[in-house]
């Protein structure tokens, strides 16, 4: 757990607002970066936040992996049986969650409570109980793990159930989409009110087009074709492996950077294996080289992306200065307007991938412009600050809604 306490800023808040942001996410997990950097932003602009891991086996892997006869006996079982227990082991834990809720809450005394959605209910339990204003941050619906996870059984009806108990619940919610906003107000029957859109930011201070390519990739005429991200069914991977191939054989003089892992990745180095070391694989890297390695790429590609995601790597590619090939889905146009930010080609089709990848590789023009016009639509309104000032703001409105403020409520 950490706090970051606000400081005097021209962009500050009205006054500090003290909010306790909890999440459950693993220590490896990714999605720690947009917690830290939200958080960060939010100091910047007055607010007191203090961020808590509630997940309980966080970092387990690195205490007590000594080999003993009880933890290879664990091992065992959850290999055999984690298939399906996933989730049942996230509703039995709910009741640990609520008494360590309760207690930090009690000692913190915030005034809203901030949570990254999970599947356990314990923060609405908790936000009632002490009389705390609830905001949920939302980024994926229930049904993405009928979507993408389906290594894991799934309780039937139950992950439904739980999210419309947390939104009707909650005070405000923010979400990553107008489409995830659409979705989750026909599925629940949600007040539309409750909703805040607010689109993942950029750090501009580590992603900009001055940043200076990782020397670990060659500089050479030809351009190089890049995906950064995890190599997971829902960024479509073999989409991505079938665009590879085609570019490179239309194309002998491209080059290609993949950076990442995951479990389709093997599937992707065995598909395009025949191109040789005109890929180049850097696998997981530290996320502060991340920057370096998307300023070595002149092409940016998402393969595929869920009908309500607003990726992150868009953002950060956009933010580099980088031409950036997308799908046209409904949360990317409200980032890149096609031909102007980007290249968004038509979902899941791989000729109109192929056919976008081709022209910004053919056409150096038409990559300075849409980089530029990219780089330049994130400085504007998609930083992190722009991010935490939504959520802040409605933090704000969640506290007046409470207080029976109708009027900061509706202004």
């Amino acid at each position: 757990m950490f706090s970051t306490p606000g400081a005097s800023s021209p962009h500050a808040i009205g006054h500090a607002v003290r909010i306790a942001y909890l999440h459950y996410l693993s220590a490896q997990d990714t999605a720690r970066h947009h917690v830290a950097q939200f958080t960060a932003a939010a100091a910047e602009l007055g607010a007191e936040v203090v961020v808590a891991a509630m997940n309980p086996v966080a970092g387990e892997e690195a205490v007590g992996a000594d080999g003993s006869l009880w933890w290879r006996a664990r091992g065992s079982v959850k290999d055999r049986f984690s298939r399906y227990l996933h989730e049942p082991k996230e509703l039995v834990w709910n009741a640990r969650y609520v008494a360590r809720e309760l207690k930090l809450l009690a000692r913190l005394r915030p005034d809203v409570l901030l949570v990254r959605d999970h599947t356990p209910t314990a923060s609405c339990l908790v936000a009632r109980r002490l009389g705390l204003p609830l905001v949920i941050e939302c980024n994926s619906p229930a049904d993405e793990a009928h979507l993408y996870l389906n290594e894991y059984w799934h309780v039937p009806v139950v992950g439904s159930w739980l999210e419309g108990l947390k939104l009707r619940h909650a005070d405000a919610v923010t979400v990553v989409s107008t489409a995830l906003r659409d979705h989750l107000i026909a599925r629940h029957a949600v007040d539309a009110g409750k909703f805040a859109v607010v689109p993942n930011g950029a750090d501009t201070a580590r992603f900009h087009p001055d940043v200076a390519p990782d020397p670990a990739v060659p500089r050479g005429d030809s351009p190089v074709i890049g995906f950064v991200g995890s190599f997971s069914r829902w960024h479509g991977p073999e989409l991505l492996a079938d665009m590879i191939l085609a570019v490179g054989r239309a194309r002998p003089k491209a080059r290609f950077l993949l950076v990442g892992d995951g479990a389709e990745r093997i599937g992707v180095m065995t598909a395009i294996a025949s191109l040789g070391d005109r890929v180049l694989w850097t696998g997981a890297v530290p996320h502060e080289r991340v920057p370096g390695l998307v300023a070595a790429m002149d092409v940016g590609v998402v393969p595929d992306a869920g009908f309500y995601m607003s990726p992150l790597k868009a953002l950060e590619w956009m933010a580099a200065g980088r031409a950036l090939v997308a799908p046209d889905t409904g949360p990317l146009r409200e980032i890149a307007e096609d031909g102007v930010h980007a290249l968004l080609f038509r979902q899941r089709s791989r000729d109109d991938l192929v056919a976008a990848v081709l022209r910004v590789v053919d056409e150096p023009g038409v990559r300075r412009r849409l980089g530029d016009a990219a780089a330049a639509r994130v400085r504007a309104e998609l930083t992190w600050t722009d991010n935490a000032r939504k959520v802040l703001a409605a933090c704000e409105r969640a506290r007046a809604l409470r207080r029976g403020d109708l009027t900061c409520v509706a202004s």
